[in-house]
Parts: C-alpha cells; structure tokens; sequence
C-alpha cells in the first residue's frame, strides 16, 4: 500500500514541477525562438563534428588496437588511422557516387551502426585522463586550466561564420565547391585544388551536414586529438608534468593556439607529426618493423594533409640513416624501403586525382598543367627570398622573436616557451634511462633535420619561410620543450627552487596568451554571434570591413551572374558566383596575353563574365611591392577600367563594374 502511495505521489510531483516549470518559461522567455533555433544549430554542429571524429576513433580501433600504447596516445592513433581512411573514402565516394547531404547523413549512420561497439570502446580509451589528473599538482592544474580556457574561447570562434584569409581561399572554399558541383571533382578556377586534401574531403562531409561551422569544428577537434597524443606520448615517456609543460608550449603561441578555430589544416599536420614521432621513436626502441612501417604511413598522411608535411618524410630517412648507421649496408636499404615506400604508398589518391585530371600528379607544381600554363607556374614558384642570410641562420630564434602573425615573412607568432625550454633539454642527461635518452635523441634529429629543412626551402621561395607550413615539426619542438623542463626542475641549488621559478614563467607566458585569445574572440564578437545577440551580416561586417559589403551586393546580383575577381582571392562568400585571383597573379597574366585592354575586356566578356570586382587596395600594395609588374601594365589597367560603365563603390577600397559591351 505505502509502495503505491509512494509512485503515486512520485509522479505527481514530477507533473506538478514539470508544468509549473514549464508554465513559467511560457511567459519569461529565457531566449528568442530565433536563439533557440541558432543554439540547437550549435549544439547540433558541434554533436556532428565529434560524430565524425568518433567514427573515425571507432573506425581506427577496429584497424588498430594499439594496447601496447599509453590510452591517451593510443585514442590518439586509432583516430589517426580511422579519420584518414574516412578521408580518402570521402575522394572515392565522392568522385563516384557524389556529395550531397542525404548521402552524408547515409554514411554517417550506416558507419556509426556498423562501428559503435569500436566506437564506445574508443571513447572509454579517454578515462586515461583520470589517473593523470589526479596525480597531478597545482602546476599542472593551473596549466590545465589555462589550456582549457583557450580550447573553449577557440571553441566559440569555431561556432561562428568562417572568417581566417586561407580558409577563405581555399580550405573551406573548395568543400563548398564540391557540394555545389554535386560531386568531387576538378575545379580548374582555383589551382589550390591540387594539393592534398585529406583535411578537406572531412571539411566536405561535415559542411555537407551540418555547414561550414561544422568543418571548422571538427579541425578544432582535431587540434583537440594532437594535444592529447601529445601529451599521452610524453607522460608516458618522462612524466606528467612534463606533459603538461609541453601543451603550455604549444598552446602560448597565438597563432599555434588561434588557429584551432580558422578551419585550416596545420593542426591535422600536427596530429600526424605526432604519430609519425611516436612510432618511429618506438622502432628506434624496439626495431619492430611494424612500427617502421606506421612511421612510414603517418609521414605519408601528414604529406596527403600538407605538400610540406613531407619534411617528415626525409626527417624520417635521416632518423634512419643515423639510428643504422652501423648496420649492414642490406638492412639500412631495407628500413628505407619499409618507411619509405610506406609513406610514398598512402598518397598516391591525391597523385592520382592530380594525374587524371591535369597530366601532372604535383599539381599545380613542377611543370604546367590543367589550369596552370608556364607563366603561372614562375609568377607563383618565383617569390621574392625573405629576410637576409642571418635570419635563416638563427631561424629558432628568429621564427621565434620575429614571427608575428599576419606580417610578412615567419607570419606566425609561436611564442617563447619552445625555444626557451626546448634548447635546455640536455641538461640532466645523465639522470634520464636509455629509454628517455632515445626519446630525446629522436625528437632532437628531427628538430634539427627539419629547421636545415625550413632554413633550405626559405632560400628557395619566399612562401617557404612560413612558420604554418611546418607544423608538422611541432610535436618534436613539444617533445623537447617538456624535457627541457623537466631537467631544469632536477637541478639543485641552494635556496632557490628552480623548477617553480620556470613555471611561474610558463604560467605567465601561457596566461598572456589566454589574455590574448580571449581578447581576440571578444572583439570578433564571436559571443555574440554564437549566442545571437548580432547577425551573420554584422558580424561579418565588424570583421570583414567593405569586403562583406561587397559579398552582400555580389549576392543580389542576379543568379547568371558572373563575377571576376581581381587582386582579391576570396572566394567562399560569393561561390559559384565568383572566380578569384587566387595566386594574385590574374592581371599579370591578362597584360602578357593579350595585346590591349580592348583584348582583355572582349576575352572577359566571351568567357561568360558579367562583372568585374576590383579590389583597388590589393592593387595598390602589389604595385608597391611586387617589382615584377611593369608601368605599362598599370596603364593598361588604367585604360580598362576607365572604358567600363561607372562602378559600384564601397569607399576607396573596393569598386564593381558591370562589364556589358556598350
């Protein structure tokens, strides 16, 4: 009797709180339903970004078990193995079958059923936390807490409308085209469609379903997946706090740390320079050759991510050639063979794709081809060196001390930690065990190896000197980062506790940079947009200035229309309407083609354009900078542009000319 009393009165009170409750919020609105719509969208993308990451997780478990690894490093390399298979699926189905949302949302739930005993399994590997959070110290924590701080304010950037140059160029420009298209296929007006793509493909399936806030989170998770291989690898190799001094490293840059949210593929880089480090550093241990041989694949997919995470490639001979240097010359060949080969064997899809579509598989490099004639190939390759001889000397330091992001040369601010820490991490060599001692030696040869890489390339092309396109290297920088602290906090002297004075200044250094993100993502209003207290249209406009002016005119422009765009490269607002100067090299084409603007105008319009964007401050910096124009060339630019009808002005910056014949 008292029993159904007691469920009785148990359901009662459950309808009494839940009406009254709800009775309540019918009145005072906690948000709008526009709020409601736009956080269940967040929530949404943000449970479809993780989604594909644990498919890629399950995935990778059922490849790969990996008990052999610490649980951090081997969720770690599972996801690795897993997100790269679904990203040269996504080149195969896409090619094929097509891309379009009901076919994404297929596969997503066709492989989450088939995988999800892998899948929870995968995600039990992360209680690998626990024990170490809870051996950790004040130190630790406070370090922890400060990475989290970043990872959420990255978080919130990632949530919003797209806004970083080069994923507006290409990295999310080209998912948007193959959606567009209906399928994966060759897009000839933009010539970065040649370069590896592994990154992209899984960009495509999650803007497919859920938008191109969606693509932007899931590399934020990947960024997410680096730090914790990361950290898993060097816990298991020296300790935890060593672990986490090195994610203080990687995360005091800005740029390492703000790049999280652009939608970029150097956080993939990373991942994958990790996993090549950890399972090379594992054969230089054991001499397995299946170790050698994963070496091999992960240097390979960090190549399929990036055309310059290939440095991990010849790293990787080089590690060889030193570790067997007194092995028979039979067995040296052979462990070039396995790694070699290995990794050259996983990025035939993007070869192939290049080879079939254009003749050359290192489009749009090496000779013309598709898109890309002779004069194209030198305007691009034939960038103008950077900086004098002693900064590709010193390059640490000055990559280091000089980087800042978005200014010309090193472009990238890495911050102080990696260098500071890292060059120290010698001292307290006698004290480490054989095992560390590798570690160190292997993490050494290939920082080393890979800045004679970076200093080489930088003399070749001045694109080369950028601090982004050798992410890759990073994991290593970390690696020593974390054991250079480590042997400070050995050190003994009287009445002075060194290993708290360096993390005072770890602390300082990374909590500068939370400063800094934090700062950054308030005055992008991210927040705001996130929570929708702005909209898309002024958000873009505090951050994109009288560019998003114009993306807003382009799209009122009826839907034939066709916009060439010059000295402006971004493309993703305004796809298919638009054709960029990607490579800012359109007119220097134009004035060598043709031979008067009258040409160039009746080839304009022949192709199909019916307007042309002129961005005039582009033009005026390449006139100012780039000494390859000629006067000539200006003055045809004059003529043109004064023959057109009056344009459609957005202050001094930007001009839209109609280009009908008169």
């Amino acid at each position: 009797m008292n029993t159904r009393r007691n469920t009785l009165l148990t359901l009662f009170s459950l309808a009494w709180v839940t009406i009254i409750v709800s009775l309540y919020y019918v009145l005072h609105k906690p948000f709008s339903p526009e709020s409601a719509i736009n956080l269940a969208r967040t929530g949404g993308q943000i449970i479809v970004a993780w989604g594909l990451i644990s498919i890629g997780g399950g995935l990778g478990a059922l490849i790969f078990s990996g008990d052999e690894y610490h649980p951090l490093a081997r969720l770690g390399l599972q996801a690795a193995l897993g997100l790269c298979v679904m990203g040269i699926g996504m080149l195969v189905v896409g090619s094929t079958l097509g891309v379009n949302a009901p076919l994404m949302w297929l596969l997503f739930f066709l492989m989450g059923g088939v995988l999800w005993r892998h899948v929870v399994a995968w995600w039990k590997t992360w209680r690998g936390f626990v024990p170490i959070w809870q051996a950790s110290g004040r130190l630790e924590r406070a370090i922890a807490f400060g990475v989290g701080l970043i990872m959420l304010s990255t978080l919130i950037t990632a949530l919003a409308p797209p806004l970083k140059f080069d994923a507006l160029v290409y990295h999310l420009t080209l998912p948007r085209a193959y959606l567009d298209a209906g399928r994966i296929t060759y897009i000839p007006w933009l010539m970065y469609w040649g370069m590896p793509q592994i990154s992209e493909m899984l960009y495509t399936w999650a803007m497919a379903l859920a938008g191109a806030e969606a693509a932007v989170v899931l590399g934020w998770m990947f960024g997410a997946l680096a730090l914790v291989g990361i950290f898993g690898f060097i816990n298991q190799k020296f300790n935890e706090r060593s672990a986490w001094i090195a994610l203080a490293a990687l995360m005091a840059g800005f740029t390492t740390a703000a790049s999280l949210a652009w939608g970029y593929v150097g956080w993939m880089t990373m991942f994958y320079g990790w996993a090549f480090l950890m399972t090379l550093d594992r054969w230089v241990t054991n001499r397995s050759r299946v170790d050698l041989i994963l070496a091999g694949v992960f240097a390979g997919l960090a190549l399929g991510t990036k055309y310059t995470a290939g440095v991990l490639l010849l790293c990787g001979l080089g590690v060889i050639a030193w570790f067997d240097r007194k092995e028979p010359l039979k067995k040296l060949l052979l462990s070039f063979l396995l790694f070699g080969v290995t990794g050259v064997l996983v990025s035939p899809p993007w070869w192939l794709k290049n080879i079939i579509a254009t003749g050359n598989p290192f489009y749009p490099f090496l000779f013309p081809a598709g898109a890309v004639d002779q004069l194209r190939l030198v305007f691009y390759q034939d960038q103008p060196i950077w900086g004098a001889w002693h900064e590709t000397i010193f390059l640490p330091i000055m990559a280091t001390l000089q980087g800042l992001e978005g200014t010309p040369g090193f472009s990238a601010s890495i911050g102080p930690l990696l260098l500071a820490l890292g060059a120290l991490s010698w001292i307290g060599w006698g004290q480490r065990s054989k095992n560390q001692q590798s570690t160190l030696k292997v993490a050494a040869f290939i920082s080393v190896f890979g800045l004679v890489i970076w200093a080489v390339a930088s003399r070749i092309s001045g694109l080369l000197i950028q601090t982004r396109l050798y992410l890759s290297l990073f994991p290593a920088f970390a690696v020593l980062a974390g054991a250079g602290f480590d042997g400070i906090n050995r050190i003994k002297f009287p009445g002075v506790r060194l290993g708290r004075v360096i993390g005072g200044f770890v602390l300082l250094v990374l909590y500068l940079n939370v400063f800094q993100i934090s700062n950054a993502v308030l005055r992008q209003n991210a927040p705001q947009i996130v929570f929708s207290i702005t909209t898309k249209e002024d958000y873009l406009l505090n951050n994109l200035g009288w560019y998003a002016w114009v993306i807003e005119s382009i799209d009122e422009l009826p839907e034939d229309s066709r916009v060439l765009m010059l000295w402006e490269p971004r493309s993703y607002y305004c796809t298919p309407k638009c054709t960029p100067d990607e490579t800012l090299d359109r007119w220097y084409r134009e004035v060598r083609s043709h031979q008067d603007s009258d040409e160039i105008l009746k080839a304009w319009r022949d192709d199909g354009y019916t307007h042309l964007l002129f961005y005039r401050e582009g033009a005026d910096f390449i006139r100012d900078e780039d000494s390859r124009y000629q006067d000539s060339d200006w003055q045809f630019l004059e003529q043109l542009l004064t023959s057109l009808p009056a344009p459609l002005g957005f202050g001094d910056v930007y001009a839209l000319y109609p280009l009908d014949a008169p």
